[in-house]
């Protein structure tokens, strides 16, 4: 049986140097003091599921950083939902700096999480939504992103990574999920769409923006991915920075180019 590593055993570089500990909270809706973003950044690039994109190890917070959080949480902690937030002392601080004992398993082979690569099958269903629905395929893809933390935060067997609410009797499943109110962020629990596939998923996403009314504006920028992802701010998601989230994505992770 793996033995499950102290939270105050730190990681150690090749030269046997502890990972400094944070000083203040790192993340969604925390201080974000550039040293302990500088720390998170270096060791969300030594522990993320690997092949990865690189996170850019700036000191500064950015929805890049706060996004390969999440999918750390989703995939190595199985928090759901997670929170894109890193407190001192936190489970999420320990789990990033804990040093890896050799009696440990290697890590899973996963299948989502991997911030910066999306899959084949992802790529091809957003590619289906232009073709069906015009959606922009960068919108699609950054919605996956920001809404599922690189598919690794889905409601539980729901094959829904883009949060769509569930209806009258439409097949659901209930999860926590985040929503802004009066400016502050608050848990609930939800129902969630079920789909049988990722496909089919992803359908429907573009289904529900193209024929669903409260998204006639952003339909009006099928040619303009951000203009697009501005026009679903505060109505697609409840967060004010939503649009500018679902840009930083499309621009830093080079999704304009499969709208061609």
């Amino acid at each position: 049986m793996a033995l499950v590593p102290s939270p105050h055993v730190l990681s150690t570089d090749e030269m046997g140097r502890v990972a400094p500990p944070i000083i203040t909270s790192v993340g969604h809706d925390a201080i974000n003091s550039p040293a302990d973003v500088f720390i998170i950044q270096s060791l969300l690039n030594e522990r993320l599921p690997k092949p990865h994109t690189a996170v850019p190890i700036t000191g500064v917070i950015d929805p890049g950083t706060v996004l390969a959080i999440q999918a750390y949480q989703a995939v190595v902690m199985g928090m759901n939902p997670p929170t894109g937030h890193i407190a001192p002392g936190s489970a999420t601080y320990y789990s990033l700096a804990a040093r890896p004992l050799v009696e440990q398993a290697p890590p899973p082979t996963v299948r989502f999480g991997r911030v910066g690569i999306v899959p084949p099958d992802v790529l091809s269903a957003a590619i289906a939504s232009k073709l069906r629905w015009r959606i922009p395929v960068s919108v699609t893809l950054a919605q996956w992103v920001v809404e599922s933390a690189w598919g690794a935060a889905m409601p539980p067997d729901s094959n829904n990574p883009f949060g769509i609410k569930a209806v009258g009797s439409q097949p659901a499943v209930e999860s926590g999920t985040r929503e802004v109110v009066d400016g502050a962020d608050v848990f609930i629990r939800a129902r969630f769409r079920r789909f049988e596939s990722l496909e089919e998923a992803f359908d429907q996403h573009g289904r529900l923006l193209a024929s669903n009314p409260v998204y006639s504006v952003a339909m009006r920028f099928t040619h303009d991915p951000e203009a697009f992802a501005d026009a679903l701010t505060g109505v697609y998601a409840t967060d004010p920075r939503y649009g500018y989230t679902l840009k930083w994505v499309i621009n830093n992770y080079g999704f304009k180019q499969h709208d061609q």
